[in-house]
């Protein structure tokens, strides 16, 4: 069929010829609700603003027996798939379809019929079964895809949060027992060469099929085996190389399938918000977008770095996904978690969603935005009816979204920080980065970015890691600071590659002891007028090129505990202390960078971010309690005398003067909670 509109990804939108399509959204599953009350439902969807939703296709519940399937409601009205679409189609909406084939979705089986579901994804049982259940929904919904006339699904997800599943699937895998897929990916990745195996494993086997691996990583609190040395590790890193691998060929064949059978327009996936079972670039590899799936803890308060945790994982995605974008946001909660999560509060949803924002996110599809069997607390419930005190606070989001525009918006920061999902993955590397967890004190905004990956052009990147990197991301970063970048790192610096050999194509000199047996309290200066106090363990350098960095320890003497070299065009800087929020923060003075947006008052984070002349601070209290808040900005290359805040909530602003090349302003924050404030220059 010719198509009659080209619908594609770009600046962040959905286009459908010359219509863009904003991705917010919300999920409404038409199979679990009364068929009499979808379109009262989709009335108080649209009354809310938004103009897209999503639904899952259940493969297990429209397959009504063996080889015979209803999407039409022949056998239930429930299973009405086609009326559904008609219906949207003919009120208005954009549709998201997720057809699967899993859907999880607490539905048995996950979805899957259970003569499929015994076949891991990739067995060639579950593709001949899946194909054809896919070329079924397919003819069913392709009438309807943006690309012809009048229709309105603008995007396909394929399948849902990809995963092996080695508890269930293991055996098959050859992870124990017979050989298989594992083997498989070994032999491939040393090159069906035993020998190069046996030396990266320090092993003896005398075939591929011998080998297993060497699971590390175990649930929280557990130990598990313990890493011994290089060796091990390398096992337990080739086993998460191997889920990545063979969640990327799941991937690839799904999205082959239906660009096979027709569908043309965009296709995503959605991910766990970890790096335990995907590879994140490499799936945003296998289709046009990629998004995560986030479902924080009511009020963030699952631990003291779970908002940082959250904004880390949205910058990293903005790094290398064609639109940062939460497939799945939480509204509402699942059966038994609602146990644990308790009433989800009306300033929760403006907490999660402000602090989505400032890490980038410039979309989301709320996940459920309507109850249905196995779910509670969403803001319109199964007959259509509003929850006042949550639809209102949904509302002012979706008001405030359409009025910010994030897909439009830049956010401005010149600081950018690494981070390998490997070193994540096999935990030889905490998601409690000091690196990290210091800017985050200090209201710090930055850019993360996978080292394998060219660096984003900033002017300075921290090195939050340990020791091992692949080469490539040796010469990127290599390459950054002989452009003119320049890198900092402290204790952990990277040295070896992913083989662990010695690999040091930066230059970085290895400190030659350990001064304290605990942390010390000394005074660190890189130069007159940049000084900080700091308590920390310190290693020392005998002999380092550049201009030495040293500190005075009383009985101890003075001794170089770091250095600044050039390299090329940029510079180095390696300090062999822990990095503090004070310490970060005389770094960036020393070097010169600005910090755009910084709040003064503890618990509060914010960031600034520009469409041409206009400005908007998105400012997020994660504290217990009620804060009158001072935020201090930097606007670039900009002269005026005053500003005008107005806060996007509630419309109530205030002018202040611009003093000696700085702005600041005050704002009263309930605690958990946050708002958007636009900047007018005047």
């Amino acid at each position: 069929m010719k198509l009659l509109r080209k619908v594609q990804i770009k600046q962040n939108q959905v286009h459908v010829g010359n219509a863009k399509v904003p991705l917010i959204s919300g999920e409404v599953h038409y199979w679990r609700l009364n068929p009499r009350y979808w379109k009262v439902i989709l009335e108080e969807v649209r009354q809310m603003g938004l103009k897209v939703v999503s639904t899952y296709v259940p493969w297990d519940y429209h397959e009504v027996r063996r080889g015979h399937f209803d999407f039409t409601g022949e056998t239930d009205e429930t299973h009405n798939l086609k009326g559904f679409l008609e219906l949207t189609r003919r009120e208005g909406f954009w549709l998201l379809i997720r057809p699967g084939p899993y859907i999880y979705s607490e539905w048995p089986n996950d979805g899957i019929p259970s003569y499929a579901y015994k076949y891991h994804r990739l067995h060639p049982k579950f593709l001949e079964y899946a194909e054809v259940y896919l070329r079924k929904v397919c003819a069913v919904i392709k009438p309807y895809l943006a690309s012809r006339k009048s229709g309105h699904i603008v995007l396909l997800q394929a399948d849902n949060e990809i995963d092996p599943w080695p508890d269930v699937f293991g055996h098959q895998y050859g992870l124990n027992g017979k050989p298989g897929l594992f083997q498989d990916f070994l032999r491939e990745k040393y090159r069906n060469n035993v020998h190069e195996l046996n030396r990266a494993w320090a092993a003896e086997y005398r075939d591929f099929e011998e080998a297993g691996p060497f699971i590390a990583c175990m649930l929280k609190d557990e130990r598990g085996l313990p890493l011994k040395g290089d060796r091990e590790l390398k096992r337990n890193l080739d086993y998460f190389e191997f889920k990545y691998h063979y969640a990327y060929l799941c991937a690839r064949w799904c999205v082959h399938v239906y660009r096979k059978l027709g569908i043309d327009v965009p296709i995503y996936l959605n991910l766990y918000p970890f790096f335990y079972a995907h590879d994140w670039a490499k799936m945003q590899s296998a289709c046009d977008l990629v998004g995560i799936d986030l479902y924080p803890s009511n009020e963030l308060m699952e631990d003291e770095h779970e908002q940082r945790k959250l904004i880390d994982k949205v910058r990293f995605l903005t790094s290398l996904s064609h639109v940062s974008y939460i497939a799945e946001f939480a509204s509402g909660v699942w059966h038994a978690r609602h146990y644990e999560s308790g009433v989800l509060t009306p300033n929760h949803y403006r907490l999660i969603t402000l602090t989505a924002l400032l890490g980038g996110a410039v979309g989301w599809n709320w996940y459920m935005l309507v109850n249905r069997d196995n779910w509670y607390m969403s803001p319109i419930n199964e007959w259509g009816r509003r929850r006042d005190e949550l639809y209102e606070v949904f509302k002012g989001l979706v008001g405030a979204y359409q009025t910010l525009k994030p897909y439009l918006l830049s956010k401005l920061t010149d600081i950018a920080v690494t981070l390998n999902p490997l070193q994540y993955a096999a935990r030889t590397l905490t998601p409690d980065s000091l690196i990290l967890t210091s800017l985050y004190e200090a209201d710090i905004d930055y850019d993360l970015f996978d080292p394998r990956i060219a660096p984003p052009k900033k002017r300075i990147v921290f090195y939050s890691g340990n020791q091992w990197l692949s080469r490539k991301a040796h010469e990127h970063l290599r390459n950054y600071v002989a452009s003119g970048g320049i890198l900092v790192a402290f204790r952990n610096y990277p040295r070896k590659d992913d083989n662990f050999e010695p690999c040091n194509v930066l230059g970085f000199h290895d400190p030659n002891q350990i001064l304290f047996e605990f942390r010390k309290r000394f005074m660190l200066s890189f130069e007159k007028g940049y000084e900080v106090e700091m308590v920390s363990s310190v290693y020392s350098f005998r002999q380092c090129s550049g201009r030495p960095i040293r500190a005075s320890f009383d009985n101890y003497g003075v001794h170089t505990i770091g250095y600044l070299k050039s390299l090329g065009k940029g510079k180095i800087l390696h300090l062999g202390v822990e990095p503090t929020k004070d310490l970060l923060l005389e770094i960036l003075r020393f070097f010169g960078i600005p910090f755009y947006s910084n709040s003064l008052t503890k618990d509060v984070k914010t960031a600034l971010f520009n469409r041409g002349d206009q400005y908007y601070v998105v400012a997020v209290n994660n504290g217990r309690e009620d804060k009158s808040a001072t935020v201090s900005l930097v606007i670039p290359g900009k002269k005026f005398k005053r500003f005008r805040v107005t806060n996007l909530f509630n419309g109530s602003y205030e002018t202040y003067p611009y003093r000696r090349g700085r702005a600041s302003f005050s704002s009263e924050m309930p605690r958990k909670d946050g708002s958007i404030f636009e900047i007018k220059l005047l």
